[in-house]
């Protein structure tokens, strides 16, 4: 049985906040380590809410589940919430290791132990090619690959590989 931890969310700077007995998630990827304990984005605060690893403790009150953490913490809510909170679970449900790095981009540790930058992005959200491109070398800056995870509005997810290709005449 997994170890239940007690996270602290701040609905004004939309993190939450484990001051102790954190290594374990630590270890696993989870959140940033600060002077106060483990740091952690509103997805991974999410995730370990409905993997039942977490309580969370809003203004000190428990929430109880995911609803009613998502209506506590509706200012905190952003455009790729959902499809971002989608595309964590699955990955770690495989078992991969994720480190958020923003809303919508993670990096993965995939079973081989390379690093991969993931972007997520909704069926039917227009995104330019400058803004692919712009992904493409910021993974690359990084020595990363990058993958695009489309969620669809069913909530099926599929993972494409893009890279930077130089055609020759």
């Amino acid at each position: 049985m997994p170890k239940i931890h007690r996270i602290i969310f701040d609905t004004d700077t939309c993190k939450g906040l484990i001051k102790d007995n954190y290594y374990d998630l630590s270890n696993k990827w989870f959140g940033r380590e600060t002077k106060e304990g483990l740091e952690l984005s509103i997805i991974e605060t999410a995730y370990l809410l409905i993997s039942e690893r977490a309580k969370i403790v809003i203004c000190d009150e428990e929430i109880s589940g995911l609803e009613e953490f998502m209506e506590k913490a509706y200012n905190c809510l952003r455009e790729f919430f959902w499809p971002s909170l989608l595309v964590y679970k699955d990955l770690r449900d495989r078992g991969r290791r994720i480190r958020v790095i923003q809303d919508g981009e993670f990096v993965i540790k995939d079973k081989h132990g390379a690093l991969r930058m993931i972007k997520v992005l909704e069926e039917g959200h227009r995104i330019t090619l400058d803004g692919i491109v712009s992904s493409i070398e910021k993974a690359v800056d990084n020595a990363l690959s990058l993958v695009i995870a489309v969620v669809s509005l069913q909530g099926d997810i599929t993972y494409y590989e893009v890279g930077r290709m130089d055609p020759k005449k």
